[in-house]
């Protein structure tokens, strides 16, 4: 495992980069009038599209406003910052309830929701457990007597809200948001763009898309990647003009010991990385029930999970560890393979 001062550094880098990196890019296409902007934010990279339909400079100020809101929801639901809300709850964790803002705790019913929808696949208290899993140089696996002192640290009913005060029943808990904040983000950056008179846009934060209306005048081509080829190689595309697509992979962070794949999406209820499915992804109206529901079926596997999809009215889509494809009907009609890439069903 990582040394300390080496995971302290880490720590400190992550927590710079959601503070500090402004780095970013933006363009205009004249001849086809988008705005394209890019920057680093919530650990990630974020691209926002707008058609600025004549009006590109209040389509640029649209794009400034949308990124606040990110930077805004960040401050609020990151436990990453030492000073977020979330930190506060996970530093009293086994005392008293701390008061958190109505916005966090609307998010964390609904996160309690999907735990139950999903019998505890989705579980934001994994946190507690996620210490133990560092996808760092120095990873090795975590002994069996870790995993399980850590998986008693992990139950999302032990998460009490009552109003407006939060409190995790045990010293250890920890909550992470990881799994639906983003998606939230991404819903909340596309209600401002469209308030502001901008009906056709895309907001992707690191695979969370949600897109409305066209570009020019085409639906948005939305690529799915390919988990076992290289970046950028996709099983194929989705045509959208409404609502959102999130995919969620064991090849986004992983590292490979003797011919195994240790990946990043744990099973909240065995303490270890799910096993059988190796991407998973999901349409849905907004990009906070795609989120949310992609990793619940991931860690579910086919049968469970798509079901659970089936339940929530949403359209999935499965890649099992033998490479096979499992679609719900819905995603099935939607979905264009890329040559080549069609496997069985």
């Amino acid at each position: 495992m990582a040394k300390p001062w080496r995971r302290a550094l880490l720590a400190l880098a992550a927590v710079g980069l959601l503070l500090a990196v402004r780095l970013y890019t933006s363009k205009q296409d004249n001849a086809r009038g988008l705005i394209h902007v890019q920057r680093s934010l919530m650990g990630t990279v974020w691209n926002i599209d707008v058609m600025e339909e004549g009006r590109p400079e209040a389509a640029r100020q649209a794009v400034e406003a949308a990124y606040r809101e990110l930077e805004r929801i960040d401050g609020l639901m990151s436990e990453w910052k030492p000073d977020s809300p979330v930190s506060a709850i996970n530093q009293a964790a086994g005392g008293a309830a701390v008061e958190a803002p109505e916005e966090l705790c609307a998010i964390l019913r609904r996160s309690v929701d999907y735990g139950e929808k999903s019998a505890g696949a989705f579980d934001i208290t994994w946190r507690g457990m996620g210490r133990i899993w560092r996808y760092d140089e120095d990873f090795v696996p975590p002994s069996d007597q870790a995993i399980e002192k850590a998986r008693a640290n992990v139950n999302y009913r032990d998460l009490e809200i009552t109003g407006n005060l939060v409190r995790l029943k045990r010293a250890g808990m920890s909550i992470g948001l990881g799994g639906i904040a983003k998606g939230y983000a991404v819903d909340r950056a596309l209600g401002i763009l469209n308030r502001a008179g901008f009906a056709n846009a895309l907001v992707d934060g690191g695979g969370d898309i949600r897109v409305s209306g066209t570009k020019n005048g085409t639906p948005w081509q939305l690529g799915i990647q390919d988990p076992r080829a290289e970046r950028g190689s996709l099983l194929g595309r989705v045509a959208m003009t409404g609502g959102a697509l999130v995919t969620s992979g064991d090849y986004e962070r992983f590292r490979m010991v003797d011919g195994v794949r240790y990946h990043h999406i744990i099973n909240p209820r065995t303490g270890r990385p799910a096993r059988g499915t190796t991407s998973v992804s999901v349409m849905a109206p907004s990009a906070e029930q795609a989120d949310a529901l992609a990793t619940a079926i991931f860690v579910l596997g086919r049968e469970k999970g798509l079901a659970l999809a089936e339940a929530e009215n949403v359209d999935a889509m499965l890649i099992d560890e033998q490479g096979n494809t499992h679609r719900t009907d819905g995603f099935a009609r939607r979905f264009e393979a890329a040559p080549g890439k069609e496997r069985s069903q």
